[in-house]
């Protein structure tokens, strides 16, 4: 039960490999920091993929002259290719990456016209720390990946919640700040999608250059205290060194106000507003875009659990809100 328990945090790995791979012991010696479980064919991964995605799937390619000659075992080798091709055209498949071991004498030229690329490989003879190394890259980069706002490749959710959690635990004193566009909706509504997706740009754009440019000035430990994420939609969260939050809030806010008119007609900009319906389908007159940031000042000293963020970041953007054009609220509570 609790072997279980403990595989059930690891990272899940298919691994497809004939039962005369003459490198298979060295899964079983080298790779048990993961839950990993071993099929003699393709064919069989591909329908356990179904009830239990992995984190990752790898593939021993054997020598094509090991399977003899006449083309025997070209013609096997375009099967397995074409298997993979399916399951990539699979949209709940085809974010799992796939790790190829390939022989020393793998025949580039004989895949050269298929469609799917061997993105990751690793040619025999195989060396265990660079299976390892090499594991550990994918799967890190397939997560950042896959929590990546498509838009914008900030961080997501997953991501943004990963780093509040390691500076509590590391006690790493910083500061908190969640970006909301006002009135985005209205103007998405009224100029269609592709003209938001550009506002969504500008903005996670000027966040990332403000954080960076003020961090980098000061001399911060980027790596230590800054992270940028989004949310999804018109959401950011940014996490700074404590001492430079508050104006790393209002420059941004200087500059998005600066710039926003340009993202409207001359009409709209002129009156400072546009008319668009309302969730009850009623004309209203919106305002002007404008950006409401909550504030958590010294965040380690003020909660002990990630999830008291979102509490106090929800009343404070509810009182920015209330107020008209662009706000910084601070949550001015004292330290515990």
């Amino acid at each position: 039960m609790d072997k279980d328990k403990d595989n059930n945090n690891k990272p899940k790995i298919f691994i497809v490999s004939d039962k005369n791979y003459k490198y298979k012991n060295v899964f079983k010696e080298k790779l048990e920091r993961y839950d990993f479980k071993i099929f003699d064919s393709f064919n069989q991964a591909y329908y356990s993929v179904y009830a239990s995605p992995p984190q990752l799937i790898i593939i021993t390619m054997n020598s094509i002259s090991e399977k003899g000659r006449g083309g025997k075992g070209r013609g096997a080798h375009k099967k397995e290719i074409k298997m993979i091709n399916d399951m990539q055209l699979d949209n709940m498949l085809s974010n799992i990456p796939i790790l190829f071991m390939l022989p020393d004498d793998f025949d580039f030229n004989g895949i050269k016209d298929e469609k799917y690329f061997l993105k990751n490989y690793i040619k025999e003879p195989l060396n265990s720390y660079e299976l390892r190394y090499k594991i550990e890259s994918i799967i890190h980069a397939s997560k950042s990946a896959l929590d990546a706002n498509p838009l914008t490749k900030l961080p997501g959710n997953s991501s943004i919640m990963e780093s509040i959690k390691d500076k509590l635990d590391n006690d790493v004193n910083f500061s908190f700040a969640y970006i909301d566009i006002d009135n985005f909706k209205s103007y998405n509504d009224k100029y269609g999608f592709l003209r938001g997706d550009e506002v969504i740009m500008m903005t996670s754009r000027l966040i990332a250059t403000t954080v960076y440019d003020i961090s980098k000035t000061r001399c911060r430990g980027i790596e230590k205290y800054v992270f940028i994420g989004h949310i999804g939609g018109d959401d950011f969260v940014v996490m700074s060194h404590p001492g430079d939050i508050i104006d790393i809030s209002n420059t941004v806010i200087c500059n998005f106000d600066k710039i926003i008119l340009s993202f409207y007609d001359n009409t709209d900009k002129q009156r400072g507003y546009i008319e668009s319906y309302d969730r009850q389908k009623k004309m209203q007159k919106f305002p002007v875009m404008s950006l409401s940031i909550a504030v958590i000042e010294d965040v380690n000293k003020k909660i002990s659990h990630y999830g008291q963020i979102s509490e106090i970041v929800s009343g404070l953007k509810s009182i920015a809100k209330e107020k008209p054009g662009s706000n910084v609220i601070v949550d001015r509570r004292q330290s515990d």
